[in-house]
């Protein structure tokens, strides 16, 4: 009389693997997309915020320009010790993209579609722009792409 060894066959296993397999690649995808979803959040956070802080110099100041900023990354205007924004946005320092910090909005190709870091595009006493780069989209800012921050809102290029 044979006795016969039970366990898997190789088929068996290969399909388990498989499986398996393809389940850890729709987690992954789906924690990439939900990463995402979160950085287009705090640069939607991080705009409204410059804005109202914006609003703010205008108010005490008069203009805009106040904020003393140069027409490069956000951040780097917490470096002008003349600077109203300074005051008003302590914070300021850390004001930048989540994900690309060497790259300027202003580079219209980065904006579009490569990320890029925020940066001001213009600065006048009644006026100005920073643009910034949505991987994805979130909320009403559905679409990813280039977007500018005036004083009229958050406005889709």
């Amino acid at each position: 009389m044979k006795s016969r060894l039970k366990g898997f066959t190789l088929v068996e296993i290969l399909i388990v693997v498989g499986i398996i397999g393809l389940i850890l690649t729709l987690l992954v995808i789906s924690l990439n997309s939900k990463q995402r979803q979160i950085r287009d959040s705090k640069r939607i956070s991080d705009m409204q915020t410059l804005r109202s802080a914006l609003e703010v110099v205008k108010n005490e100041t008069g203009g805009y320009d106040q904020a003393y900023c140069d027409l490069t990354f956000v951040s780097l205007c917490s470096k002008k010790e003349n600077s109203v924004l300074v005051k008003v946005m302590p914070g300021l320092v850390k004001t930048n993209d989540p994900k690309v910090l060497d790259v300027s909005c202003a580079n219209a190709g980065a904006c579009a579609d490569k990320g890029c870091n925020y940066s001001f595009t213009r600065l006048e006493p009644t006026d100005y722009e920073i643009l910034f780069n949505l991987e994805k989209g979130v909320n009403e800012f559905n679409l990813g792409g280039c977007y500018k921050v005036t004083p009229a809102g958050i406005i889709k290029m």
